[in-house]
């Protein structure tokens, strides 16, 4: 099951998937964040209450793989506080995580620039550039980062900043929106606008390249993540990262970002021309060596804990004494890998 839907909710509530599991099936989630029920305050309302329902669902899986240790703790976390009787199945509820694959070159690349792409790309290189990307909603920080970036060009620093994402929640009725018709009317009519303050909003993959390619840095300045891919692609363009001092962060970065903790504008804007400092000494950290998979590694790790798990908790529910196991369970893991190519 790959990602959070209602129709999972239903097929479980039918009793479709204790349909499944009692002929044999072994079931497993993809588990990508619990963001809507650990920050339901960046979320819309009542978000919380309908992630709630899917986990429960999800709970009553043989396991869940997450994006990133971070979510797996967080899951785990979750169920012993609120499904205490997970731990006293039959078979232990399993739960693993593997990192996604970053590698866009090989993932089918949008391409296309616009008209105006060339002249953009000259203002970002013209100065240091601090980079964004992703949707413009509230847990990306976006409304707290412009405010500070106010403070800096106040401060008299020459700097830009891009960011890169559709704005989000288009279908949410306005009064659900939190800050989002906030932080789109501030990002359309800002003064610095494509003078030192940057919107590229739905531009394909190609030109995201080219725009990674003429920054500076990368800022990555979200409240939560679940895994954080434009972290892996700015190192894979050797572009240092500012980061939020948060697990996952840390967890896909390690010692190579500049961590931040920020409650307020103000305090992003002091972290920023600490960095600053940093980099004019060529003492910042360096994002070079980070390591990261292709979408190729991913999905063989993928398949090799399913695998696994699977043939561990097959042996749990049919002991060993089964005669036919080593010959249905060779046959079962063929027929996965062909599945996944």
């Amino acid at each position: 099951m790959l990602d959070t839907t209602d129709i999972l909710i239903h097929a479980v509530e039918s009793g479709l998937i204790r349909d499944y599991r009692n002929r044999g099936a072994l079931i497993y989630a993809m588990v990508h964040d619990l963001l809507p029920v650990r920050m339901p305050e960046v979320f819309p309302p009542g978000a919380d209450q309908i992630f709630a329902l899917w986990l429960k669902a999800v709970s009553t899986f043989d396991g869940a793989i997450c994006v990133s240790r971070a979510v797996a703790n967080d899951l785990r976390a979750r169920l012993d506080e609120h499904v205490p009787a997970i731990n006293k199945r039959r078979l232990p509820y399993f739960i693993e995580w593997s990192h996604h694959g970053a590698d866009i070159v090989n993932s089918a690349p949008t391409r296309g620039m616009p008209h105006d792409a060339e002249v953009t790309l000259q203002k970002l290189k013209s100065r240091v550039t601090f980079l964004m990307v992703g949707t413009i909603e509230p847990r990306k920080a976006y409304l707290q980062t412009i405010h500070a970036f106010d403070q800096l060009w106040a401060n008299g620093l020459d700097v830009n900043l891009v960011i890169v994402g559709h704005e989000g929640w288009k279908h949410v009725s306005h009064d659900m929106r939190r800050d989002i018709p906030q932080t789109i009317e501030l990002l359309r009519s800002h003064p610095e606008r494509d003078n030192r303050l940057f919107w590229l909003e739905g531009i394909s993959d190609e030109y995201l390249e080219k725009v990674y390619a003429a920054s500076t840095c990368l800022l990555a300045a979200s409240y939560g993540e679940g895994f954080g891919l434009p972290l892996i692609e700015a190192a894979q363009h050797k572009l240092p990262i500012i980061a939020r001092n948060i697990p996952l962060f840390r967890e896909v970065v390690g010692e190579h970002a500049f961590y931040f903790e920020a409650a307020s504008p103000g305090e992003l804007t002091q972290s920023v021309s600490t960095w600053l400092d940093q980099y004019r000494r060529g003492e910042h950290p360096k994002s070079d060596n980070l390591p990261w998979l292709t979408w190729a590694e991913s999905a063989k790790r993928l398949c090799e804990i399913v695998l696994s798990v699977a043939s561990e908790q097959k042996k749990k529910a049919y002991g060993e004494r089964d005669k036919n196991y080593g010959k249905a369970d060779k046959n079962w893991q063929f027929g996965l890998y062909g599945f996944l190519g």
